[in-house]
């Protein structure tokens, strides 16, 4: 290739990517780490205040970070009142792109360059890898090619994940919290327990109702947990009329008629034909996370699947059909 006269072929190179530089920035918002920070802070805290006092600043200077940003990016995204701060819609979907962007920078924080490699062991219930890991296999194997994902799905109870995780045999564990507290935790999301029935069944309002129906259980979505709920509130227990493992064959018997079961939401996602859910009398909800060894924080290949798997599913989530259902802990 010949360059222009007296120039060389790493100052060409340079000009080349600054050109490419400066054409690319006139189309992406110009906002800083700082700014992007402050976003997600009010919207967690839902004051400017209560912002400004975590960061250690002024609230004038949190107000001018949240104004500058909007102005860049041409959309209002809080509504301010005496209720404090909320975002707006628009605001909502910029918070969740600033989370994944400031994950994104403390990933390069820690590892600068460098190229991450090598086999990540994930356990998971099914319903947690579904959602969460399956949906992002893809750009994770184009942006890392160099991280090998073995993946292995469990039982809805989360004490074989939190056992394989502290033996060493997983890397990173995706189940229902609590788990051991000597593993270090990640509330990711939580979703409820729903009451599932047929479309043409009455519903099943009351604990007495419940119990008198025929109960299909799935020993696959937490059973004893959920058995352990409806005994706290009745000091009666659940008796099953058909024991299965497989969600799909007690929602097919559902959608028949032939009884009811209690899934969470995110298993029951997308619904099939025929059945319908609601909450249990007392409502149930469980607690989705990740879990890991101490020794495991901060390496790089858990902060390979926090950032580039982890993170957009949960934004996903977020913006997503499933958000009103959902619930989201502080910080996700």
């Amino acid at each position: 290739m010949r360059f222009p006269h007296g120039t060389s072929r790493a100052v060409y190179d340079e000009r080349v990517i600054d050109f490419v530089i400066d054409a690319a920035s006139s189309a992406i918002p110009q906002l800083s780490s700082v700014q992007l920070l402050v976003v997600v802070r009010v919207a967690e805290l839902g004051s400017f205040g209560e912002a400004a006092a975590q960061l250690g600043v002024a609230q004038s200077s949190v107000s001018r970070a949240v104004q500058a940003a909007e102005v860049e990016l041409g959309a209002v995204l809080f509504e301010r009142g005496r209720f404090g701060a909320r975002p707006t819609v628009a605001g909502t979907r910029v918070v969740a792109h600033a989370r994944r962007a400031l994950d994104a920078l403390e990933a390069m924080r820690r590892h600068g360059g460098e190229a991450v490699a090598g086999e990540l062991r994930i356990a998971g219930c099914r319903s947690a890898l579904r959602h969460l890991v399956t949906p992002e296999l893809a750009t994770l194997g184009r942006t890392y090619p160099e991280v090998r994902l073995v993946v292995r799905d469990t039982s809805g109870e989360h004490d074989e994940i939190e056992a394989l995780v502290a033996s060493g045999e997983a890397d990173i564990g995706l189940g229902r919290l609590p788990m051991r507290p000597e593993l270090v935790s990640t509330p990711l999301v939580d979703d409820e327990y729903l009451v599932v029935t047929s479309d043409g069944a009455p519903p099943l309002a009351t604990w007495d109702a419940l119990l008198a129906a025929p109960f299909v259980v799935c020993e696959e979505d937490c059973a004893p947990f959920v058995a352990a709920h409806v005994h706290a509130h009745t000091g009666r227990r659940l008796e099953p009329s058909v024991r299965l493992r497989d969600p799909h064959v007690a929602l097919g018997l559902v959608a028949q008629g032939q009884g009811f079961t209690v899934l969470s939401r995110l298993v029951l996602e997308p619904f099939v034909p025929g059945v319908r859910g609601a909450s249990l009398p007392a409502p149930l909800w469980r607690t989705l996370g990740a879990v890991v060894r101490p020794q495991a924080q901060g390496s790089p290949l858990v902060d390979v699947f926090r950032t580039a798997v982890l993170a957009p599913s949960l934004a996903r989530l977020r913006r997503g059909g499933l958000a009103r259902e959902l619930r989201f802990p502080a910080g996700r």
